[in-house]
């Protein structure tokens, strides 16, 4: 303990929250903060979070009450992720769909083009991979 400085000053402060209980302060963590912060033992610290150091000291650890919380910001990180890899996902989705489609009008554009300059629908399916159907609507 004497190694890690934080440690040796945390074991410090419980200490002196034993100090106060046996002392019989009417607010012993209260009391210990201060004298800490007086002491200046986890001084920074303490000036910064004193209050929520009181707050999670008084609190009563509950293990069903934090495993529930637990899974509820599992849950909530669980969705998280979900909505962006959806989103990922859909992006792939739709842009593979409008190379799809882009390419595809492109292939009829070309149809259209060869089929003025008089090229035979057969021979422009040969070439660009369209149905014949397709190329004979563009005619009509």
């Amino acid at each position: 303990m004497h190694s890690c400085h934080d440690l040796e000053q945390y074991a410090q402060f419980l200490q002196l929250v034993e100090e106060a209980k046996a002392a019989g302060h009417r607010h012993p963590l209260k009391w210990a903060i201060q004298e800490a912060v007086r002491r200046n033992i986890l001084r920074d610290y303490l000036e910064r979070k004193g209050g929520e150091v009181l707050s999670i000291l008084m609190t009563e650890y509950d293990y069903a009450t934090d495993m529930a919380v637990l899974k509820a910001e599992a849950y909530e990180d669980g969705l998280f992720v979900g909505r962006e890899e959806g989103i990922s996902i859909g992006l792939e989705r739709g842009l593979e769909q409008g190379l799809e489609r882009g390419a595809y009008q492109n292939k009829l554009e070309t149809a259209r083009s060869l089929l003025l300059d008089g090229f035979s629908a057969e021979m422009i399916s040969k070439y660009t991979s369209l149905p014949i159907e397709a190329i004979q609507q563009l005619v009509d």
